[in-house]
């Protein structure tokens, strides 16, 4: 093999070993079907996540309901244009269609905000002000809508070239290093859209962020109040499976029946660190955040009664508050209560495939009927319990679907 052939062999290498890692699983037998036959899995994802926003709205108009991650459901991307474009080869709707970048209003009218992961702390970390992301990567698009007005093509998000080594380790490690900062300026592009998309219609963000210090989890609280993003920033937790030692950052007596009013929020979402379920519920009573995100049973399999819902409603020192639901809509769990003996991937038909990041997890195909009827009965369950809203999480299952279909 030439030189040229290694480096390049290299490369490639260096690509596909970073490659995420729950898209390297495939159902058993996996053969992927001819782009024409590929589902828009955002549109899907759309589809589910606005009847059951609806539905926790008929219930209680005063509900909050949030999303964590999936921002590429709120504006049109690269991908939904290219899926466009297979359905439609010859242009006969192309009037029709909606054009790139084009942000979904219908389906954030029942969305009260949107949570990031990251975004000040972790791989993914904005290292400027979000005010000054946002300019820049207006000014990039605008630069880039020129270009291609006089035809000429180029990426969203660059890819740097050169200079080359003749050493293919050296050529390995360059190119691991090119897509990891492509991979987190892409990520930042889409994250900017939604952030831009859900502010221009008066919706709150939010952000988790799991820092390595404590003071680093002070230090994004503030980044985060600089940008008026509301942060829960805890140090060495990435599980999410403790209340933080001390008191609740910006902690008051005011009461907080609305997202706008919340200075602060926990979110706490493994129950494993508490031996019972008073024990939790009682570790939760005892603080003073202004939001409460948990799950709605101890340990997987065991609910919160409507009583210690109705205790939880209120801070330590009185106020009331806001306590909502975390509902995983991405993935199914074989801890939840829903789990029923023998089941595994394939069997029944949602469980799509096991997600080797997370033991115990399965990928789940929203679009089966079955596993929306699950996640309906489980934010029917989370109202009757007296919560006062959910937060629909595990979204960015669709990416995985897209790994695993791709267009061409």
């Amino acid at each position: 093999m030439k030189r040229g052939s290694q480096i390049a062999a290299a490369i490639l290498a260096g690509l596909m070993l970073a490659a995420p890692a729950a898209a390297q699983d495939r159902p058993p037998g996996w053969q992927p079907p001819p782009p024409i036959l590929v589902p828009n899995f955002r549109e899907q994802w759309r589809e589910v996540v606005s009847e059951l926003a609806t539905y926790v709205k008929q219930r209680n108009p005063n509900a909050v309901v949030l999303m964590r991650g999936g921002a590429e459901l709120l504006v049109k991307g690269e991908r939904e244009v290219q899926w466009d474009d297979v359905q439609d080869p010859d242009g006969r709707n192309y009037e029709r269609r909606l054009p790139l970048g084009t942000v979904f209003r219908e389906f954030i009218k029942p969305l009260d905000g949107l949570v990031l992961d990251g975004l000040y702390c972790g791989p993914y970390r904005f290292e400027k002000p979000l005010g000054e992301t946002i300019r820049e990567r207006k000014a990039l698009d605008a630069k880039l809508a020129e270009d291609r007005a006089h035809g000429i093509q180029r990426p969203p998000v660059a890819t740097p070239m050169g200079p080359f080594s003749i050493d293919p380790a050296k050529e390995l490690a360059r190119a691991a290093e090119i897509r990891r900062k492509a991979e987190v300026a892409e990520r930042q592009r889409r994250e900017v859209y939604a952030i831009e998309a859900m502010r221009g219609f008066g919706r709150r963000i939010l952000s988790v962020e799991r820092c390595a210090t404590p003071a680093e989890a002070e230090a994004a609280r503030a980044r985060a109040a600089r940008d008026q993003i509301l942060a829960f920033a805890q140090a060495d937790d990435s599980r999410l499976d403790r209340r933080p030692p001390g008191h609740a950052p910006l902690e008051n007596s005011d009461p907080v029946r609305s997202l706008t009013a919340a200075r602060n929020w926990l979110v706490l979402l493994d129950a494993e660190h508490y031996g019972t379920r008073a024990e939790w519920v009682s570790a939760l009573d005892g603080t003073n955040y202004d939001i409460l995100v948990i799950d709605v049973t101890h340990r997987g399999d065991d609910p919160l009664t409507k009583a210690d819902v109705a205790t939880l409603h209120y801070k330590a020192l009185g106020a009331p508050r806001l306590v909502l639901a975390d509902i995983p809509i991405g993935r199914a769990f074989d801890t939840r209560w829903y789990w029923r003996k023998g089941w595994t991937a394939g069997n029944p038909a949602f469980l799509y495939a096991p997600d080797r990041t997370q033991p115990g997890a399965y990928i789940a195909d929203l679009a089966n009927p079955k596993w929306k009827e699950l996640l309906g009965k489980y934010v029917a369950g989370a109202m009757d319990l007296g919560f006062d809203g959910v937060v629909f999480d595990d979204l960015d299952t669709y990416l995985w679907f897209e790994n695993l279909m791709p267009l061409e």
